[in-house]
Parts: structure tokens; C-alpha cells; sequence
């Protein structure tokens, strides 16, 4: 019989009986398909031996299930560690599978997790059938601090007694800082004396943290860093750092952070109230105080207001006040407090002319009410005033001077001084203020009485000035004095001023070829100064000799030199045109006009020139390839004269062998009239006439050439296209296999070809010259494996980047054979067995050898000389060769030169040549050989 298996079962050769080898597993692989077995019976001859009658019969096999398995997991032990903040339903990391290999029914079983505080997680699917992941997941909110650990049984329970899987789940809880630090109090609240010792232990702070380890560790920190305190940030020991001051600051509330390990933080607060002691002094609010009254006053009952503080507390910032000094005048005074204030008054009037200087001097001092006692004193000066009862005077009731014109601003033109025989600073001599009328060229200083200028004087604007000046003293409304003085200023003359020119610049028209001593125009200048300052002398300058000016009228007349519109100097021109006058007036030393007068000379034109080119010969260059109608070049020519007789007008001489462009008669533009080609007409030349509109007309001719620049329109060109190329496959390596001919009817750059190879070359065997274009062998030749090219050469010109053109050329290489490879047989040997009673030329065998592609066939030639010669056949078609031998004894393979094969068949007594011949270079081996 025959099967997928013969070693599982048993067939007893006679009876038919199929027996088991041994016992079957439904959940081997092997067996759970089931077998398919095919049993064979076989008559005997009567000598017992098989004969050829036969029959066979297939049946099939399948092993049926029993619940002999029990869940498996795929793991004894499962660990994992999870943070102690994962989430209520958190999916641990754990891949637990579990397996009952039965089917059906016998594959039921229940899941279940077993130990303390499994209820601490939850698993599914709890009921499986065959095969399920499992996935278990936490339960209920989970604390490091409380369990930091959990160890469980997890079991696969079927209901068949005995038939449970067991695994060990271990579950280590990651510790997380979940817990903040908190302080043993909210607020911490002590009182200190502000006279309390540096460096005293104020408090103790403390927080808890419950988290373990080092997220459990607190320290201690001040929000912001206190200038007067310190903190033990290990143990949070508060000490005092600087002296306290009640007066400053009477309370302190620092807020305290408790950090944990892991950084979370708690805030909390000290309170540090600071007692009082007396260690103040009555403070005034003032370093001095001043007072006024005036002389014969009445007494009054408040001269000076004045009030001191101390910053203790009650009742040591209780105060009280006496005037313990006085300079002069004690009895006069009194001092009594009012809301706090001390008040001083005097109960007697004062006479100024008594009082030393008019001040009186007063000492007074502040005592609190601590015991002992603290004082302090404060000066007190008291100004008496006087009374106004004196007028200013000066010193004569006027005053005359004289003064250049050329004096400068701000200088000192007079002093005057006032006099008054009050004494106070108020109403005296010190009082007095100054006052000016009559110009604002002057000023007076209000204190000094100096008379200043105020800014540039001009004796030709003004020649004298009367002013009023006035002293007042510091009366006020009609308790006010005032003394008068006049102030006459005369201002002498000096040579200040330029001459200045009158209706400048002067415009005049003038006929050229005017005759000498003709005029031409007056200049005039005028200077306000006085006498030889103001009088005035006329000069050319630069000195101009078609012109003459008399030095005291100012009047032009022409010289007697020929006055030509078109003088081509240009400097001879412009003195024609252009006569420049300047001016001095007589003073010591002379001004000279600030500018020159120029007086334009319009000269009138004759008809005499001829119309010019300008910047002769013209050359123009226009790209090749623009349209018809484009502008190529400016034509400009000049016509010296004026009027129609400078009108030029422009054309182009008929007459030439092409017309491709035209000339506008006005502005001179030659624009195309057709599209040009450089490859066609690279050049041309233009006779340009311009003539003007006089009578006669008067007209230049000139040429314009007209250079046509090469565009990149034309294509590279290969000559000839296709290129044919047959080499023997042993050619060297850079064998030079074609030179291309490429031309490209561009010029310059668009010219300038580059070389590639763009197809037929996937296994790289050729190159191209980047510039020469010859196409080379880069490596061997194999005809066996390439036996023809067909080449795609491209030439790309050098135009400019995205308007670069191509041509293309293609070269097909044909490769020639060289006898470089022997035959191969397909099989290293070949066996056969046949029946002694074989017909004879019946075929045996069939051997099938590789060839290389060429003309050298396939030999076959026995061993043994002298034997039987039997048929043979082979047929070279591509790379393979078939022999069909028939009953020949050992041969071996050769090719028609005698080159033996590597692999002999071990065949009685064959010989076979099989020569073959090509037909063309590619094609198939077509002939056979037989013997």
C-alpha cells in the first residue's frame, strides 16, 4: 500500500490486515488531517512471481478526539512592574496566552486568578474555548505605600478532574510621588521685641510626607528670600539674620515651601509680630524752620508752624515742646501746641531797624514721654521785613552814546545803576529790577542794569535809537517805587553791506554777425552804504571778448569779434552766449556782490549748417528669430540751426539688394520688416540720409550696419544618422568604434556640442567622448551574452539653460563570433536501465548539452573503438544542444576542434560529430549531424 505515511500502519502481505504501528496524537500535526491510504493488490503467476494484474482501492483514515489535554499557558511565571498611578482599567503589559489543544466541548475551560487582594485586579475573558490572550487589568485605585507588591495564582480550570493549567503572576508597583509635604500648622505665629538678639532660634517648622524613600525626604525653603531670617532647609529651624525695628516694620509674614524628593511642594505661613521698645527720639518733620513778619506789625498769632514724630508706640510717641534759645527778642516769643503742631507766636510788634541783619534766631525742642525720656531741637529763623518808603535814583536823568553799526549781539552798550536806601532785601538796593523801552534791539538785565544788543544792528535800517529805562523796587500795587533815565544811541557807519544787483539776470536777443559797438544791455547795481562805501564799479569776469562794459553806467556794448550761433567751441559759444558781470563797491576794503549777474544772450540763427550724425559709424545688434515690425536702433542726427532749418527728416537710399528694414522719417527708428535668420544674412549695411526742412535742404548720409545675433534655433545634425559596426567579441578594452559627425549651424556657445549615450547601453560597454564623439569600448565584448547594440547617441548643444536642442544618431554594433567557449553537458551524468529483450534502435536516453552561440557544434566520439555504432542526433539551437543516443557503449563530448567537456556519460560505444554552420550573425544552428 502506499500513503502519506507507511510507518504508522501495518499491512500484512498475505491476509490484507491494516494495523497500527502504535498509538495516535489527534493533536500531532501529522495526524489531525487524518490519512488517505492507498492499498495495491497484485496476482501471482504460479511460479509466485507478480504479475501484471492489479487493482487498487483508496480509503480514508480520521482520528477522533478525546479530552486528553489540559489548558496550557504559554509561561510558568509572568512578572511585570506598573506605576502606582496607573488608571482604574490600565491593561498591564503582560502577554499570557493559554491553550486546551481538544476541540469542541473538550476545549471549555474557566480562568481565574487566585491570592490576597486579587480582587485588586480583574482578568478576561474568563470562559475560553481552545485558545485566548489574556489580559488583565487593574481594578481598583493602587498605593505603593499601602501594597507595593502583589504575587498571585492564576489558573485554567476544566471541569475533567486533574486537567488545570497554573501560573504564577507578579505584579511590583512602581513608587510615584503621590503624596504632598503638610506642615504640623497652617500658620506659625510668634511675637519678638525688636531689640531681640542676631542669631536667636525664632522656630521650628514642620511637614510630613507619606510617600516613601526619597520622595518621602521634605525640605524647607522660603518663597522669597527674607533679609532678616534663615531657614534650616534639612531641619526648618527659623533664625533671626538682622537687628528688627518696630518703627520699619511691625509684622513679618514669610511663606514657607515644603519640597519633597520628588519635587512636589507644599506652602505654608510664619507670622512674626515685633513688640515695641523706646528707642526713638522725637523727630522734626524738618531740619529748620522759617518765619516771617513784618516791622510794626501787631502781634500775630502764628509766625512759624512746626511738629515732630517718634515712632515708638504710646506713650512713648507722646511730645511736648519749649523754646529753649533765642538771639534776640526771647520775650517776644511764645510757643503752644495745637493738633499736635507746635505753634509759635510773637506777643509783641518788632522793629526791622532793631533786628541784626532783620533775623532773629530761635532754638526749640521735642520731648517724649518715655522713661527716661528722649529730646531733640530743631533751628528756627524768624525774618523780619521792612517797610518801602524809598524811591530808586539814578545817577543823571540821561544819557547819549554812540556806537558802530557793526556792533555784535549780546554786547554791552551801557551800564546803569540805581540807587535805594531801604534796607531790606525786599523793598532795598537788592530789590531792584530794571525795565527797557523804546526798541527790541536792546535789552536791559533786570538785575544788573547792563544794556545789551539783542541782535545785529544796520545803521542803513535805523541810525538812532531812543530808550527808557526804568528802576523799580520790590513794592507791590502803589507801595511800589520806580526811577526814570533816557538812553540816546547814535550808530556810526561802516562798509556792511555787498552791492546788490536790480532785475538780475538779463535776458536779451541778439542777431549773430552784429556789428561792432552795437548795445547790448545796462547792468545795474545798487549799495545803501554812505560815500565811497556805497558807490559802485562794474567788471567782466572771466573776461569775455566779444564784449565790452563801461566800469561806471554798467552799460554793454558789442566788441567787434564775429558773433557765430554755430561756433562749434564750445567754450567761444558760451562767452557769446553768456556774459557774466560782477560789481565792488569803493570801500576800504572793498565788498564785492555776493553773486555775478549773468546776462543771457539769445542769438539768432541763419540757415548754415548741414544736418550731423551723431556717434558715427552706426552699429546696431538685434537677435535673429524676432518678428516682424521689431525696433533695432535709434537713428539720431543733429541740425545746428534752428526752425525748420534744424528740422531733420530721415530715409534710406533705394537701391539695395534687400528691403528687410524700414526708417521712420521723424524719429529716426529702423525697425525690421521681416523675421531675420543669421544663418541666412548675418550682416547688412544701411545708408542712412537725414536732411533738414530749410530752403534749399541740406541733408548727411551715413551707414548703419546692422549685426544679426545668433539665437540657438538650430538643431545639432548628425551626418550621417545611422552608422553600422561589426567587431569580434575579442576586441580590446577603448577600442575606438565610430567617430560621429555632428554639426550645428548656430555659432559660439549654441555650437558647442556634448556627447551621450542615451540607450541601447544598459551593461555599459560603450562611452562616447563628452566633446569628440567618438564612441569606444569601455569593457569586453561577450557575443554568448550580447550578440548585437543598438546605440542611441544624442549631441546637446550649449545654448542657454532650458532652450538647449538635440540631435540624435543611432549606431548598430554587431558582434562577431570568437571560438572562446566549449560545449557543457545539462547533467553531470546520465543512468539508465533497460530490458534484456530491448528492440533494437530503441531509444535509451536523451542528453542535453549547452553550446556557446557559433559555428562550432557539438562532438560526441566513443571511447572504445571497434564497437557497435549506433544513431545519434544534436541540434544547436541558441545555447542548448539535444543528443538522442541510442545503445552505444561510453562515449564522451568533445566539440569539432577536440576540446574535451568536463562531464562524460557513461554510455556504451557512441560516436557523433555534430558540426554546425551560421546563417547570419544572431541566428539559430539549424543543422544536424547523425551517424
Amino acid at each position: 500500500f502506499s500513503g502519506n505515511t507507511n510507518s504508522i500502519f501495518a499491512l500484512d502481505y498475505i491476509s490484507g490486515a491494516l494495523t497500527l504501528n502504535g498509538p495516535l496524537d489527534r493533536e500531532n500535526p501529522f495526524y489531525s488531517a487524518g490519512f488517505i491510504l492507498t492499498v495495491k493488490g497484485t496476482e501471482l503467476n504460479d511460479d509466485r512471481t507478480p504479475s501484471n494484474a492489479t487493482v487498487t482501492t483508496t480509503f480514508n483514515i480520521l482520528v477522533i478526539d478525546i479530552n486528553d489535554n489540559a489548558p496550557e499557558f504559554n509561561s510558568s511565571e509572568y512578572s511585570v512592574a506598573i506605576p502606582e498611578l496607573a488608571q482604574v482599567g490600565f491593561a498591564l503589559p503582560l502577554f499570557i496566552q493559554v491553550q486546551d489543544k481538544d476541540e469542541g466541548p473538550n476545549s471549555i475551560f474557566e480562568v481565574y486568578l487566585v491570592g490576597n487582594n486579587s480582587n485588586h485586579f480583574i482578568i478576561s475573558p474568563t470562559s475560553i474555548q481552545g485558545k485566548a490572550d489574556i489580559r488583565v487589568r487593574v481594578a481598583v485605585p493602587l498605593d505603593f505605600e499601602t501594597i507595593p507588591r502583589y504575587e498571585f495564582s492564576l489558573f485554567a480550570n476544566e471541569s475533567v478532574p486533574d486537567h488545570v493549567g497554573f501560573a504564577r503572576v507578579k505584579i511590583n508597583l512602581i513608587n510615584e510621588n503621590d503624596n504632598r509635604p503638610i506642615f504640623s500648622k497652617a500658620l506659625y505665629n510668634i511675637s519678638l521685641f525688636e531689640n531681640t538678639t542676631v542669631g536667636t532660634t525664632i522656630l521650628q517648622v514642620h511637614a510630613t510626607d507619606n510617600d516613601v524613600g526619597t520622595y518621602g525626604k521634605v525640605s524647607y525653603f522660603f518663597s522669597d528670600d527674607p533679609d532678616r531670617f534663615s531657614l534650616d532647609k534639612d531641619t526648618g529651624v527659623i533664625l533671626l539674620t538682622a537687628r528688627l525695628d518696630f518703627e520699619t516694620t511691625q509684622r513679618y509674614t514669610l511663606t514657607i515651601i515644603a519640597r519633597d524628593g520628588g519635587g512636589e511642594e507644599t506652602t505654608g505661613r510664619v507670622r512674626i509680630n515685633v513688640l515695641d521698645v523706646n528707642d526713638n527720639v522725637p523727630t522734626f518733620q524738618k531740619e529748620a524752620y522759617l518765619g516771617a513778619l513784618r516791622e510794626n506789625e501787631p502781634s500775630v498769632t502764628q509766625v512759624v508752624r512746626l511738629r515732630a514724630s517718634d515712632e515708638d508706640s504710646p506713650p512713648n510717641n507722646q511730645i511736648t515742646y519749649s523754646i529753649v534759645q533765642a538771639s534776640a527778642f526771647r520775650d517776644y516769643f511764645d510757643i503752644t501746641v495745637s493738633e499736635g503742631y507746635g505753634v509759635i507766636s510773637v506777643n509783641h510788634p518788632l522793629d526791622y531797624e532793631q533786628v541784626a541783619n532783620g533775623v532773629i534766631y530761635l532754638t526749640v525742642m521735642a520731648k517724649d514721654a518715655g522713661n527716661p525720656p528722649l529730646n531733640s531741637t530743631v533751628p528756627i529763623t524768624i525774618e523780619v521785613f521792612d517797610e518801602n518808603d524809598n524811591p530808586p535814583t539814578f545817577s543823571k536823568p540821561s544819557y547819549i552814546i554812540t556806537v558802530m553799526e557793526d556792533i555784535m549781539a549780546g554786547a554791552t552798550v551801557l551800564f546803569l545803576n540805581a540807587t535805594d536806601m531801604d534796607r531790606s532785601r525786599e523793598y532795598g538796593q537788592e530789590s531792584i529790577i530794571y525795565s527797557l523801552e523804546g526798541s527790541s534791539h536792546f535789552r536791559i538785565n533786570a538785575r544788573s542794569g547792563e544794556i545789551t544788543t539783542t541782535s545785529l544792528l544796520d545803521r542803513e535800517a535805523k541810525s538812532e535809537y531812543i530808550l527808557i529805562v526804568r528802576a523799580v523796587d520790590g513794592g507791590v500795587g502803589h507801595h511800589q517805587k520806580t526811577g526814570i533815565a533816557m538812553v540816546n544811541i547814535t550808530l556810526l557807519d561802516i562798509n556792511d553791506n555787498y552791492p546788490t544787483w536790480k532785475d538780475e539776470p538779463y535776458f536779451i536777443n541778439l542777431v549773430e554777425m552784429t556789428p561792432p559797438n552795437s548795445d547790448v544791455t545796462t547792468v545795474v547795481a545798487i549799495d545803501p552804504d554812505l560815500g565811497e562805501n556805497g558807490t559802485v564799479v562794474y567788471s567782466i569776469r572771466p573776461p569775455n571778448k566779444f564784449y565790452s562794459l563801461n566800469s561806471t553806467t554798467g552799460k554793454i556794448r558789442t566788441t567787434g569779434v564775429l558773433l557765430d550761433r554755430e561756433n562749434p567751441n564750445a567754450q567761444e559759444a558760451q562767452l557769446m552766449r553768456r556774459i557774466v558781470v560782477s560789481v565792488t563797491d569803493c570801500g576800504r576794503p572793498p565788498l564785492r556782490a555776493t553773486s555775478s549777474a549773468t546776462v543771457f544772450v539769445n542769438l539768432l540763427d541763419l540757415n548754415d549748417n548741414d544736418p550731423t550724425f551723431q556717434n558715427l559709424p552706426f552699429t546696431a545688434e538685434t537677435p535673429e528669430g524676432l518678428p516682424a515690425g521689431s525696433s533695432v536702433f535709434q537713428v539720431v542726427a543733429i541740425d545746428l540751426d534752428e526752425g525748420p532749418n534744424g528740422q531733420v527728416t530721415y530715409r534710406m537710399q533705394v537701391g539695395m539688394p534687400r528691403m528687410d528694414f524700414l526708417i521712420n522719417s521723424t524719429s529716426g527708428l529702423v525697425t525690421s520688416t521681416a523675421e531675420l535668420d543669421r544663418e541666412r544674412i548675418a550682416e547688412y549695411y544701411l545708408r542712412v540720409v537725414a536732411s533738414d526742412a530749410g530752403v534749399p535742404s541740406k541733408s548727411s548720409t551715413s551707414t548703419l550696419t546692422v549685426k544679426v545675433l545668433d539665437v540657438n534655433d538650430e538643431n545639432p545634425t548628425f551626418f550621417p544618422a545611422v552608422y553600422n559596426v561589426s567587431l569580434p567579441e575579442n576586441v580590446a578594452r577603448d577600442f575606438k568604434v565610430v567617430r560621429l559627425n555632428c554639426t550645428d549651424a548656430d555659432i559660439g556657445l549654441n555650437a558647442e556640442l556634448s556627447y551621450f549615450i542615451t540607450g541601447g547601453n544598459q551593461d555599459g560597454k560603450f562611452s562616447v567622448g563628452f566633446r569628440d564623439g567618438v564612441v569606444r569600448t569601455v569593457v569586453s565584448l561577450d557575443r554568448e551574452t550580447v550578440a548585437s547594440y543598438t546605440l542611441i547617441l544624442e549631441a546637446i548643444d550649449n545654448g542657454p539653460t532650458g532652450n538647449r536642442r538635440t540631435g540624435t544618431a543611432t549606431v548598430y554594433v554587431t558582434v562577431l563570433d570568437v571560438n572562446d567557449n566549449r560545449p557543457i553537458f545539462l547533467q553531470s551524468s546520465y543512468e539508465v536501465s533497460v530490458p534484456e529483450d530491448i528492440p533494437a534502435a530503441s531509444s535509451i536516453v536523451q542528453a542535453r548539452g549547452s553550446p556557446p552561440l557559433g559555428p562550432l557544434g557539438v562532438c560526441l566520439q566513443s571511447l572504445h573503438p571497434g564497437g557497435e555504432v549506433g544513431r545519434g542526433a544534436a541540434q544547436a539551437e541558441g545555447r542548448s544542444a539535444v543528443g538522442l543516443l541510442k545503445l552505444s557503449p561510453f562515449y564522451e563530448s568533445k566539440d569539432c576542434e577536440g576540446r574535451k567537456s568536463e562531464s562524460d556519460i557513461k554510455v556504451p560505444f557512441f560516436r557523433a560529430c555534430f558540426p554546425a554552420e551560421r546563417d547570419d550573425l544572431g541566428s539559430l544552428w539549424q543543422r544536424r549531424g547523425t551517424i
